[in-house]
């Protein structure tokens, strides 16, 4: 910035110097170009402006949760829930250190599925106008709780609160999930994105707002995003998740790797090896498909699997149906 204000003065003082010597129109095209370049510095210094901005606001909202240490927090530690959640209702505190005592109480009956009390707790809690940061985290616990109860409105409403007091990346996500479930495609996408901005690494982000432009119709820009989701992703539930939806969609090979990624890290279950014997029976992968399928024959009672070889059988040609039917003996 200074190096770009001291080019300006030095063309400013070159033009003053030599205006008598400059005819009529390099005299407008000086004015026009030291007027532009003063417009740009302008723009970058507002710009600068609003980012302290952000930066003070984000300050002032994101005090420090009061510390509180007893018991029942050495419990809610070690997720002991329910002894968490007793010994918080009877000991005593004062002031803050007594609202950080109710939030942890809040999550305490929220993760022992006491709903109606968790509840309580919340709303006493930010009617009671404590502190911004613990009405923030009440609202969140309001938020996973409506949630936990699929009333997706109230879990909305809850989080926007909770991000008015303060942004938190985990509630903007969870606004992008809670309106994911409710197909509205739109709304999750922007979350999503935000998110991303934010936690450039953060795989299931890139796979639901994949999962949203799907659904919106862009499909390349979708599988950009689940290509790098796909990248950052380790979870089991994440790579069985992308490698449906890729099933879902034919694109086979994509499942395929997902499958085989999940057996790699130790995940080889009759799950993910009917995942791959079907996508591979799908590409017309038919000597794979008969091995992993003749391995699954002797999974008991197994009616998804049955249900793929009785598809296959049908519509695989004569010859791989036959050879099929030979090694899983249908009931």
């Amino acid at each position: 910035m200074s190096e770009f204000m001291n080019q300006w003065d030095q063309l400013y003082s070159t033009a003053h110097k030599n205006w008598h010597l400059f005819s009529t129109k390099e005299k407008e095209e000086q004015l026009h170009f030291l007027e532009e370049a003063a417009q740009s510095l302008l723009e970058s210094w507002s710009d600068m402006e609003e980012k302290l901005i952000d930066l003070k606001q984000k300050k002032e909202r994101a005090a420090e949760v009061p510390s509180y240490e007893s018991r029942g927090t050495s419990f809610f530690t070690l997720e002991m829930f329910k002894q968490a959640s007793e010994a918080l209702s009877n000991e005593e505190a004062s002031g803050e250190a007594n609202d950080v005592r109710m939030l942890y109480l809040g999550y305490a009956l929220l993760y022992t599925e006491a709903h109606t009390k968790a509840i309580e707790k919340f709303l006493y809690l930010i009617q009671s106008k404590a502190s911004p940061v613990i009405s923030h985290f009440a609202y969140v616990g309001l938020g996973c709780l409506y949630t936990q109860l699929e009333d997706f409105d109230q879990a909305i409403y809850s989080f926007e609160k909770a991000n008015e007091l303060t942004t938190s990346m985990d509630v903007v996500y969870n606004l992008g999930v809670c309106h994911y479930v409710k197909k509205e495609y739109s709304q999750a996408a922007h979350y999503f994105k935000e998110t991303i901005k934010e936690l450039e690494e953060d795989g299931e982000a890139y796979f639901f707002l994949g999962c949203c432009l799907i659904e919106s119709g862009y499909i390349k820009e979708a599988w950009n995003c689940l290509l790098s989701a796909l990248s950052l992703l380790y979870t089991d539930e994440a790579l069985l998740a992308f490698a449906k939806v890729s099933e879902w969609h034919g694109h086979h090979q994509m499942a395929i790797h997902c499958y085989k990624r999940l057996e790699s890290l130790g995940r080889r279950t009759i799950e993910t090896k009917h995942g791959l014997a079907w996508n591979y029976a799908l590409i017309e992968e038919y000597e794979y498909a008969i091995e992993l399928f003749t391995e699954l024959s002797q999974a008991e009672n197994n009616e998804s699997i049955a249900q793929s070889v009785r598809w296959l059988i049908a519509h695989w040609p004569h010859a791989q149906s036959e050879e099929l039917s030979t090694h899983f003996q249908l009931n």
